[in-house]
C-alpha cells in the first residue's frame, strides 16, 4: 500500500506512483502493508480525510465514450525504488575531548612561536634614542631638539663622564709589640703576682685587695665587685692562722697593645688553722688589665684541679 506524504491518502494500487488529489509523489506505507488483488477505483482511494471532489467539465461525446467504457486508462508509471538513507554515528566524546585538546596544543605553539618572533624582532630592531640637547655636538655638528640617534651616535657624541676610582680603605695596622716591650709587661705582671701572693701569706687584706680591679670575672661567680671579693677573702683569713703559696711554671701573655696581659701558672696551697687543714694544687689564671698607669687583676679562676686535701 502507498500513501500520499502531503495528503495522508492511502492508495492500494501499487502502481500508483503520484497522488490523485494533489499529484505529490507517493511513498510505501508499510505500516498498512500492500494489497495485490484488482479491485475498482472506488477500493484504490483510503483516503483519512474529508477530500472535496473535484468538477471537471468533460463534453457530451467524451462523457458517452467514459459511459461506454466505464474504465479510467491511466499511463502506466515505472516504480521507482526508495533509497535507504544512511544515518552517520554521532562523534563519540573522546573524539571531541581529543580535537579540543588538539586544537589547545595548537594555539599555545602558534603562541609560543609567535612570542619568540617578537623577541627576535626586538633584539634585531635598530634601537632609536630621542635626544634632547641644545649643546653641540664635537664635530661642530648641532643637534637638534628630539632628534633622533642611534646608538652609535649617541655614544660617538655625548662621552660618559669618566668615573672616580672608589678610594680603597686600607685597614690601620694593628700594634705589636717588640721584644723589649714584651718583655717590659711581662716584668710588671710577675712583680703584681709576686705581691699578690706575698699580701696574701701575710694575711693583708688591704693590701691584697688593692692588687684587684673594681669589677672582678672571679670564678664561676662572673662578674662582681670588690666588695664581693673582700668577703671572700675575709672568710679564709678568719678561718685560718697560715696561708703558703708555691708559685710554678708561671707563663705571661701580653696582647699587642701592651694594656692588656694573663698570667698562668700552677699554685700549691696549704692553709692551716685551730681546727682546720687545708691544702691542693690548681692550674690558675689571673687577667690583667693596665688601668690609670696601673697593671690590676680584672680575672681570677682554676683551669686544672691537680689535687686537694
Amino acid at each position: 500500500m502507498k500513501q500520499c506524504p502531503s495528503c495522508r491518502t492511502n492508495y492500494t494500487d501499487d502502481s500508483l506512483k503520484y497522488c490523485l488529489q494533489d499529484g505529490t509523489e507517493l511513498v510505501e506505507n508499510r505500516a498498512l502493508g500492500s494489497g495485490t488483488e484488482a479491485i475498482d477505483d472506488a477500493e484504490t482511494v483510503v483516503s483519512p480525510r474529508q477530500v472535496e471532489p473535484i468538477r471537471i467539465d468533460v463534453p457530451d461525446s467524451q462523457w458517452r465514450s467514459w459511459e461506454e467504457s466505464k474504465q479510467v486508462k491511466v499511463r502506466p508509471t515505472e516504480t521507482v525504488p526508495i533509497q535507504p538513507v544512511q544515518i552517520e554515528p554521532a562523534p563519540t566524546k573522546s573524539n571531541t575531548t581529543s580535537t579540543v585538546l588538539l586544537t589547545v596544543l595548537g594555539m599555545l605553539a602558534l603562541l609560543a612561536i609567535a612570542g619568540i618572533g617578537g623577541w627576535l624582532y626586538l633584539n634585531n630592531r635598530k634601537t632609536e634614542v630621542a635626544v634632547n640637547v641644545n649643546t653641540s655636538a664635537p664635530n661642530s655638528r648641532s643637534i637638534n631638539a628630539n632628534a633622533v640617534v642611534t646608538n652609535q651616535e649617541l655614544n660617538a657624541n655625548l662621552a660618559a663622564p669618566p668615573q672616580t676610582p672608589k678610594a680603597t680603605l686600607t685597614p690601620a695596622p694593628k700594634p705589636t709589640l717588640n721584644s723589649e716591650q714584651s718583655q717590659a709587661v711581662t716584668d710588671d705582671v710577675e712583680n703584681l703576682v709576686d705581691e699578690w701572693k706575698a699580701s696574701s701569706e701575710n694575711l693583708e687584706l688591704d693590701a691584697h685587695l688593692s692588687q684587684y680591679a673594681p669589677t672582678v670575672d672571679y670564678y664561676k661567680g662572673g662578674k662582681i665587685g670588690l666588695a664581693k671579693v673582700r668577703a671572700d677573702k675575709q672568710r679564709a683569713y678568719e678561718q685560718f692562722d697560715s696561708i703558703t703559696f708555691n708559685i710554678t711554671n708561671m707563663k705571661v701573655t701580653p696582647d699587642a697593645s701592651g694594656e692588656k696581659a694573663s698570667a698562668i701558672f700552677d699554685k700549691e696551697w696549704t692553709f692551716e688553722g685551730e681546727n682546720k687543714f687545708s691544702s691542693g694544687k690548681v692550674q690558675q689564671q689571673l687577667t690583667l688589665n693596665k688601668i690609670d698607669g696601673k697593671w690590676k687583676i680584672t680575672g681570677e679562676k682554676d683551669l686544672k684541679i691537680y689535687y686537694i686535701e
